[in-house]
């Protein structure tokens, strides 16, 4: 039997091999427990400070620290072992100056700290283990500008100027262990503002110059109520502040100051009128600040300021809703940080054109279409750089003919153009990772022939070259880096492994800094570079696999190791405002912003979560009695009861985002389980109807889903069981299908919204198990198959679902709501038991509980649809393989006889 499946995954070894390119490569992310792991140094988060490149790295003697390198061997050395004698300080990078350089690293107690370097030798510790440093900061001068919490004080502004004696508690805005739930922050005209809650005003705009006598409030918006969000995205905008605010009455403002209490004034509405607009994106460029904003009725526009209300004006009057942003599609369009040509480029989808670059002059008639690189519906752009180089800007995208890509343009239609076919015809280059080194443009790619390599440019065809020539069979996971002093410093897979490499744009200019690691050939997979100055700071790996920061100037010498790192075990659950939260241990609810100090319990037991823009909502159960809606910011002051009291709603369950709000089913004493809603307030926390009036009727909703701009749900009247839809309003909440009249009866068990069509899964009395397709009479309600619908996943308007046959084997289905078909692969094969779906850039990835591969893909054709992967783990038949989309990238366990079951990811920016 043994000998069979061996030969069975041969013949599918080699079956891979001979198949064409599809663009997306399974790769072993990590052997994280492995029988005998290759050494290296791994060199990875890198920062720059002046020529000096700073990082972390493992030499295998001190475990995982601070390094720094200036380019050569004789300048790259570790900056501090921090904790000694035998463990890892684990530096995490925190902030910069203009001369210093702040990170977390653990003492020799394994207590996080807040340290300092100048990126010569040594480092210095700034606070103690009783201050936990927060995720807000800004830089005024030398002097950095951050919060952080103690018991005595809690959330509070804090300042250093790199020494001990420096850094201290700025002021107790809100005395007391509560805190002054500092929001944002910006160093402007000197001083630096920050919107803050000092206990009598609410949340307003306050300046500090380092003092507690010199922090004063500039402005309280709402100075009538101390409720209110407060100011947010505070931004500098030539020669004023800008940000927005929303008051009782006239809604989301853009806001501008001078610094002045008489000179900050709102400018002009967003949404006039009460409204909660949705900020998608914002940047800074030519002293005008341009904002993507969405008000939820004419959909998102592009808006443009220069802080004041002459010039504050929307820019463009795009057909499409989600001309910048859309879930359904999964793009995200990106507002780069510098020009072309003195215009203003971005990506927009217009409806007609698809994705394209367009080009703005600040009027709303100088905003147009710049070049339809695909000329019709289809899209052309993919990626807008944010690295100009000699007044151009670069992207990926299409002409429909080639495949993905570098183009150029100076911001006008006849400056446009294909920079050069790296892999040449249709096939992809994928390039990705641009950084500008000197008078160059450095990035990967792959020519279909090298795999993915370092290429250069000058903006022109010609020279526009291959810099870097990898071991093949050592490939890219990840080209991230930093420059300084004039040089690109990486981590790369050369003969010595996974080590420190520099270029400055030349292929002669292109070599190794230093093998850190020298005990192995592994690689030290230096990873998450970072710039600090002219030094990078990156994770790496040593021999016995720690992971730590390490530090590299470019040089052998100058590449030190700085700290350890320590990973955080997780279970990932919902993303809001920047932060990760997820259930702990005993289903505790925790949040993270990617640091050790601002990863923490926010003290409450869950049973769900819901993420509504930046705040999370989840239901608490007590020790006796029912659960109630909590809601968080993510930070301890800002965990709390959404209704305080004992008057409900109880048991929130069917979290569901609506129009900005939270949408649930609960109970209250008066009503039964009735629909409800919430913006995060008591005041805000309401029922939306009593569809089954009576304390002792419940209309129960259930299977909540949003599908053409309402909220649809199941609910019982009087008449009994039936499908609703809701726009949020009493008067709106209406009874679209008395399901238990058209179905005889019928128990619904989803709802799932496929383009135009809203498919209901569930059982009738009549017909068994089935989907239909729901129009607005029970006789429009028809029938698409009688199947049962497992696990599902939208993907080029179409539904793919696993549904059991009659002899209860399970397949691959899709449906586009008008009849189901199966799916087959190339080889005319039917998909067992798919269980977990991932769409990844023009691909459905998914894996299976049955034996075969762990790993499949389709294109959405029969000829597309194959595996990824020839193995699986052996005897795991059934077994319900993890998989999970995050980012670029979908993780997932495989198994290779090399290293067992580890964690491997396939990117959609790799061959």
């Amino acid at each position: 039997m043994r000998t069979c499946s061996v030969l069975i995954l041969a013949c599918l070894a080699c079956l891979l091999c001979a198949l064409p390119a599809l663009g997306l490569e399974p790769y072993l992310v990590k052997d994280i427990n492995p029988v005998s792991e290759p050494a290296d140094s791994r060199p990875a988060d890198f920062g720059s400070l002046g020529s000096v490149a700073l990082f972390d790295a493992d030499d295998g003697l001190t475990g995982v620290e601070l390094w720094r390198s200036d380019g050569t061997a004789a300048g790259t050395w570790q900056v501090a072992d921090l904790c000694r004698p035998d463990c890892s300080g684990r530096p995490t990078r925190f902030a910069a100056t203009s001369r210093h350089y702040f990170f977390r690293a653990l003492d020799e107690n394994h207590h996080p700290n807040l340290w300092v370097t100048s990126g010569g030798s040594g480092a210095l510790q700034l606070t103690d283990p009783s201050v936990t440093i927060g995720f807000l900061w800004a830089a005024a001068g030398d002097v950095l500008y951050f919060t952080a919490e103690d018991q005595a004080h809690g959330l509070e502004l804090w300042r250093s100027n790199g020494t001990v004696a420096g850094t201290w508690l700025v002021t107790d805005l809100r005395p007391g262990p509560q805190g002054s739930d500092l929001r944002s922050m910006a160093a402007f005209k000197g001083s630096v503002y920050f919107s803050a809650d000092d206990g009598r005003a609410g949340l307003a705009l306050w300046k500090t110059d380092g003092t507690a006598a010199g922090t004063v409030m500039v402005k309280d918006p709402v100075p009538s109520s101390p409720a209110g969000p407060g100011p947010t995205l505070l931004q500098v905008v030539g020669s004023r502040l800008v940000f927005l605010a929303t008051t009782p009455g006239r809604g989301t403002e853009i806001w501008a100051s001078d610094g002045t209490a008489r000179g900050t004034q709102a400018i002009t509405d967003i949404v006039p009128g009460p409204g909660s607009p949705a900020i998608w994106d914002l940047s800074v460029q030519g002293g005008r600040l341009y904002l993507v904003i969405g008000d939820g009725r004419k959909g998102q526009e592009l808006w443009v300021t220069d802080g004041t209300a002459k010039n504050t004006r929307v820019l463009t009057n795009l057909s499409r809703k989600d001309a910048f942003f859309s879930d359904s599609q999964a793009y995200s369009l990106y507002l780069p940080r510098a020009a072309a040509g003195g215009r203003f480029v971005f990506l927009a989808h217009d409806g007609a054109h698809g994705i394209e670059p367009w080009v703005t002059d600040g009027s709303a008639k100088g905003t147009r279409l710049l070049k339809d690189l695909c000329p019709g519906t289809c899209s052309g752009a993919n990626t807008l750089w944010d690295r100009p180089l000699a007044g151009r800007l670069f992207l990926t995208g299409t002409n429909g003919v080639r495949g993905q890509e570098v183009w150029v343009t100076d911001g006008t239609a006849a400056g446009t153009r294909l920079l050069r076919d790296i892999c040449r015809g249709p096939c992809d280059a994928l390039p990705f990772a641009p950084f500008v080194v000197g008078n160059r443009l450095v990035f990967a790619a792959n020519d279909g022939i090298h795999g993915y390599e370092i290429w250069s440019t000058d903006g022109t065809a010609a020279g526009t070259v291959r810099i870097s020539d990898f071991v093949p069979e050592l490939p890219w996971d990840v080209f991230g880096g930093s420059v300084a002093g004039g040089q690109l410093l990486f981590g790369a897979p050369g003969p010595e492994g996974r080590e420190l490499w520099r270029t400055d744009g030349t292929a002669a200019g292109t070599r190794l800094v230093r093998d850190i690691n020298e005990s192995d050939l592994g690689g030290s997979d230096p990873h998450a570079l970072m710039p600090l100055g002219s030094e990078v700071f990156f994770f790496a790996h040593d021999e016995s696999g720690s992971q730590g920061l390490w530090k590299s100037d470019g040089t052998e010498a100058g590449t030190v190791w700085v700290a350890p790192v320590v990973p955080v075990d997780q279970a990932l659950s919902t993303e809001a405002g920047g932060k990760l939260f997820f259930m702990g241990t005993q289903q505790f609810l925790w949040r993270t912003d990617g640091t050790e100090a601002g990863t923490f319990s926010l003290g409450v037991q869950i049973s769900g979560l819901r993420a509504v823009g930046a705040t999370v909502f989840f239901p608490v159960r007590g020790l006796e009695g029912p659960a109630v809606l909590w809601a968080t910011d993510g930070t301890v002051a800002g965990t709390r009861q959404v209704r305080p009291g004992d008057s409900g709603p109880f048991d929130p369950t069917y979290l569901t985002a609506f129009q900005g709000k939270l949408y649930f089913a609960a109970r209250d004493p008066d009503h039964g389980v009735e629909l409800w809603r919430s913006d995060g307030t008591e005041a805000g926390t309401v029922l939306v109807k009593d569809i089954y009036p009576g304390s002792f009727s419940s209309s129960g909703p259930s299977a909540l889903t949003v599908h053409a701009g309402r909220l649809w749900f199941f609910a019982d009247d009087e008449h009994g069981r039936g499908l609703w839809s809701s726009d949020g309003t009493a008067a709106g909440t209406v009874l679209e299908v008395e399901t238990e009249i058209g179905f005889t009866p019928f128990q619904g068990f989803g709802l799932v919204s496929v383009g135009s069509q809203l498919l209901i899964n569930g059982l009738s009395r009549r017909y068994g198990f089935g989907i239909w397709r729901t129009a607005d009479t029970p006789e429009g309600t028809q029938v698409v198959s009688y199947q049962v619908m497992l696990a599902s996943a939208l993907f080029q308007g179409g539904l793919y679902f696993g549904s059991s046959d009659p002899d209860h084997h399970e397949y691959l289905w899709v449906t586009s709501g008008y009849g189901a078909q199966q799916v087959f692969d190339r080889n005319s094969q039917p998909i067992p038991s798919p269980r977990r779906f991932a769409a990844l850039d023009g691909h459905l990835v998914f894996n299976t509980g049955e034996g075969g591969v762990p790993l499949w893909v389709t294109d959405g054709t029969q000829e597309g649809t194959f595996p990824l992967l020839p193995e699986t783990l052996p005897g795991s038949d059934g077994a319900a393989w993890d998989l999970v989309r995050a980012g670029s990238r979908v993780f997932f366990p495989a198994y290779s006889r090399e290293n067992g079951v580890e964690l491997w990811a396939v990117d959609e920016d790799t061959p």
